[in-house]
């Protein structure tokens, strides 16, 4: 049957052709579909059998040795239209079907009467294409949810192996002749390039094809290093894997990350490695092994492969993460009593060996403790009179202006004069000062202003780049400080950042609340919604019938409470070991004595961080 070839068309009819007849090469044409045929696979060990896949939801396999055109099956796999059929090649009697839905289903052609052996729900979309793996237990599949999946049909699993996700719709994969990781896929729409994925490396393409102008409509391979591809600018082309080019090989090797406690990875393009391993340094394998048969050439492969990147950890201790922690908790940010928070707040990070910032908190509590006595004396100072005020000074100009009511004698007139130029010398110039503004300058002692020390204080902390304590600096001394929104938005939401990095969520959700930012404040305002799923059918209780408390699927309340066993309604506890809990008051008075779960399944359930809670008492 090497001389045959199968046709289909659009209209559902599918032409066998023969290569050696003479004159009109049509062999037999077959009109049993009722609309287009998608796919046609001859199975791998008869080329007699033939075996379609149609748009009318049917999948039909011929038998060309027999003269009438009728199937000799029929299969019906309770779908919408196949996209695609492909026999096993290691079991020809087995086939798998992608079916518009998005599943697909395997199916054994001597079992007619009954459904498909296996289903899996592979795609999100239509599945447009499967093929199987020279293995025969595994078989890929691509849809139009731009993902190609590799399934495993030997086991019971329904997750997939490997997924690899595409820039566009898959619409045909096949597996690389002799290479059992890698597969090739093209695109339905938009793009033009063939891809071969190696499916251990899911994230990049080991090779592309770029030849066509088009989207490929097909292709084959030949063997492994040689493709045939057609496409709709109508040009077959024969490709070669060695005229590919890498995307592997356009990325750099160079690589680093930092983590949250100060670790630096980093990867080189270039080995550090410029010699073999000395094998005399290697240990060798004690007397009771049992050597394993294997080659000798593998062994020194092993021995002396050198890596093609150096890579390492490396410990940068430029960021305290455990005093971050700590004083992310327990520093005080109340501007109520700023001198008892600046003391709090000082002996907190000396004990932490922050010394410069403890010192930092006391010179802040030693300004701002005069600042609120003062304030507090300037309440009191309201109901003295004006005349009171006054009381106090000492008014040159007065003494002046009245010598008049002092008893005058003209045997002490040379006295007055002589005390008259004093008192002129002491004022200097008495007729150009205006006695109000002298009335104001006396008696009122100007305070430093020493906001401008604090803000240039924020500006070192926002250069050494310690959010932490600009956050914390701002929020005792709120009422004192006028800082520009922008600047406050970059610190909090910096310093929230790092609390979520550190999983602090309790202490972020406290200091987003205490922020008077508006864009700061919002994000304790979004994705607030908490799905709550049956626990005895995982369906997601949302808008039910019944209530907020029972599932409207299977009619069944939610958890109960493990105490009680009524339904809690409100705060809900549980043990994410166990996954049992209930009322918040129950839980804690009896995690109070015990330290075993209440329902008796024996785990220790650890209640620290919720007898904590605030407002629990």
């Amino acid at each position: 049957t090497k001389n045959k070839v199968a046709t289909a068309a659009t209209n559902g009819a599918i032409i066998l052709w023969d290569l050696h007849k003479v004159g009109r090469k049509s062999e037999r044409v077959i009109t049993e579909h009722s609309r287009a045929v998608n796919r046609i696979s001859f199975q791998p060990e008869n080329g007699n059998i033939l075996l379609s896949a149609s748009q009318d939801g049917m999948m039909k396999c011929w038998d060309f040795r027999d003269p009438r055109n009728s199937a000799r099956y029929r299969f019906e796999g309770k779908s919408e239209s196949v996209r695609d059929v492909q026999f096993n090649p290691v079991n020809c009697h087995e086939f798998t079907a992608a079916f518009e839905t998005g599943t697909i289903q395997k199916w054994d052609i001597r079992n007619t009467k009954a459904l498909y052996d296996r289903k899996l729900n592979a795609h999100n979309g239509p599945c447009l294409t499967v093929d199987w793996h020279p293995s025969g237990k595994l078989v890929a599949s691509g849809g139009r949810d731009r993902t190609i999946k590799v399934w495993d049909m030997s086991s019971d699993s329904r997750r997939p192996l490997y997924t690899i996700r595409t820039v566009a719709s898959v619409s045909r994969i096949q597996w690389r002749p002799g290479y059992d990781d890698e597969i090739a896929s093209c695109a339905l729409l938009t793009d033009s390039r063939i891809h071969v994925w190696d499916i251990r490396r899911p994230h990049i393409a080991k090779y592309v094809f770029d030849e066509h102008d088009t989207t490929p409509t097909g292709f084959l391979w030949s063997n492994p290093d040689d493709l045939f591809s057609v496409s709709k600018d109508k040009w077959l082309i024969k490709q070669n894997i060695q005229r590919a080019y890498q995307p592997v090989g356009l990325l750099k090797r160079n690589g680093m990350g930092w983590n949250v406690h100060g670790d630096v990875a980093f990867a080189i393009d270039r080995s550090l490695r410029t010699t073999f391993v000395d094998e005399s340094l290697i240990p060798k394998a004690p007397k009771n092994w049992k050597k394993i048969d294997v080659k000798s050439s593998f062994d020194e492969e092993v021995i002396q492969y050198i890596p093609p990147q150096s890579c390492g950890i490396a410990h940068m201790p430029l960021f305290d993460f455990k005093s971050f922690c700590v004083l992310a908790e327990k520093y005080s940010i109340s501007s109520d009593t700023i001198a008892l928070s600046c003391d709090q707040n000082a002996e907190l990070a000396w004990k932490m060996g922050c010394y410069r910032t403890s010192q930092t908190w006391r010179i802040i509590a030693l300004l701002y403790s005069e600042e609120e006595q003062e304030m507090e004396n300037d309440l009191d100072a309201k109901t003295v009179s004006k005349k009171d005020e006054k009381s106090n000074t000492h008014d040159p100009l007065d003494e002046e202006r009245n010598y008049e009511r002092f008893e005058m004698h003209s045997e002490n007139r040379d006295n007055f004069d002589q005390l008259s130029q004093t008192s002129e010398e002491y004022m200097g110039s008495a007729n150009t000062i205006d006695s109000s503004q002298v009335q104001g300058s006396f008696g009122l002692r100007k305070p430093w202003q020493h906001e401008s020390a604090i803000m240039d204080l924020l500006n070192y902390y926002t250069e050494q780049g310690d959010v932490q304590m600009c956050v914390t600096v701002y929020l005792v001394l709120e009422r004192y400080l006028n800082i520009d929104e922008d600047r406050l938005e970059d610190w909090f939401t910096a310093y929230v950042d790092l609390l979520h990095r550190f999983k602090l969520w309790s202490t972020a959700t406290a200091i987003i609340k205490a922020c008077r930012v508006q864009n700061v404040k919002e994000r304790n305002e979004n994705a607030t919604t908490i799905s709550i799923a049956c626990n005895t059918c995982f369906k997601l209780v949302q808008g039910t019938n019944n209530g907020a408390w029972a599932c409207d699927k299977c009619h069944r309340l939610l958890n109960s409470c493990t105490i009680c066993h009524q339904t809690v309604k409100g705060l809900y506890v549980w043990c994410q070991g166990c996954n049992h809990g209930g009322h918040l008051a129950h839980m804690k008075e009896w995690f109070a004595t015990e330290k075993l779960c209440a329902t008796g399944c024996g785990h220790t359930c650890i209640l620290r961080s919720l007898l904590s809670l605030p407002g629990t008492e």
